[in-house]
């Protein structure tokens, strides 16, 4: 699955661009990381994704709560990452923004998830 863009899609709009660089700053767990450029469409959801990255080291049933309620809102109209041309598409457990970093959890058993 080495790819040098992948796009972050929710409901047929492209949210950003990820470009793996092969560097791995998060190393609590294996999942794919990237550098990352938003598009005009992440602006109605940036928020969601900044406030989802703060309840990440909160641990407490009001927060993990909200945070739940975050990925429901941000998963509804379909959430995924896919290759540009549409060919290979991965559904995700999450993907967070922070630091300049986007990291991500593929679910390979999904099947919705197409691997080339």
């Amino acid at each position: 699955m080495r790819r040098s863009e992948w796009r972050l899609t929710r409901g047929g709009e492209v949210l950003a661009v990820l470009r793996p660089d092969g560097r791995q700053l998060v190393t609590d767990y294996p999942c794919f990381e990237a550098e990352y450029e938003t598009t005009d469409a992440f602006e109605p959801v940036r928020r969601l994704f900044e406030r989802e990255a703060e309840l990440l080291d909160v641990d407490s049933v009001p927060e993990n709560d909200e945070w739940a309620d975050i990925w429901e809102e941000l998963q509804a109209p379909g959430l995924f990452v896919e290759s540009p041309d549409g060919r290979e598409r991965l559904d995700i457990l999450w993907i967070h923004f922070k630091g300049g970093r986007a990291w991500w959890w593929p679910l390979y058993n999904s099947p919705q998830t197409r691997l080339g």
